[in-house]
């Protein structure tokens, strides 16, 4: 008694070949969305370590640069000093640690974010004392925003973190509005953050917030 050997039919491949498109078609830009927001939760992590360095400054008696007023926050420049974010890992440069040291913000390796911050409300001071740090920090004040801005799907529309910190009085209410956020108010299509500036009464008052108008974030 002879065996028959037995295969599929093509309708059976066919059928099998249009499961396995489906299940990637689905898949696929899933996975690509997901390395994409892993990418970007880099802006959250490293606003929240400038944010810290922020808060230590402002509580210590260490002068940011000579003669500065202590118990101030510290305005800073774009860090990295790339023209504009975008697919790739910006390699940072000697005067990018060497602004962020000054911050006492640590990075390892390069970024996809672009960092900056500036503040409001300018101590008062005496001679010699100043209220201003020479490049690339800034002006010093009571109240600040910090803002980081990406690109990293390439698209020309930017996706950024901010946080804004206002200056409160003894009853908790606003007593120095939290700056515009540095880059935000010209950014393309930001959402939740109108204009760079702090949504209503607390919204990212102090807290890590997302602005974006990409739909894979």
């Amino acid at each position: 008694m002879t065996k028959t050997s037995k295969g599929f039919t093509l309708i059976e491949l066919m059928i099998v070949v249009a499961i396995i498109g489906i299940l990637a078609a689905i898949a696929i830009p899933n996975f690509l969305r997901y390395q994409l927001r892993s990418k970007f939760a880099e802006l959250r992590t490293n606003v929240e370590a400038i944010r810290k360095s922020q808060e230590s400054l402002r509580q210590a008696e260490r002068q940011v640069c000579l003669n500065a007023a202590t118990g101030q926050y510290v305005a800073f420049a774009q860090i990295p000093t790339v023209a504009a974010p975008g697919t790739v890992k910006f390699l940072w440069q000697p005067a990018d640690y060497l602004a962020a040291s000054a911050l006492d913000w640590n990075v390892e390796g390069g970024t996809y974010g672009v960092y900056a911050g500036v503040t409001a409300a300018a101590p008062v001071v005496v001679a010699p004392m100043v209220a201003n740090c020479a490049a690339p920090l800034g002006a010093l004040g009571r109240a600040i925003t910090v803002a980081a801005n990406s690109d990293i799907d390439g698209d020309g529309i930017f996706s950024a973190v901010a946080y804004w910190k206002p200056t409160r009085d003894a009853v908790g209410a606003v007593a120095v509005l939290a700056p515009v956020a540095p880059g935000l108010a010209v950014g393309a299509g930001l959402q939740n953050c109108p204009g760079g500036l702090q949504a209503g009464a607390n919204v990212g008052d102090g807290q890590i917030h997302t602005c974006s108008a990409d739909n894979v974030f």
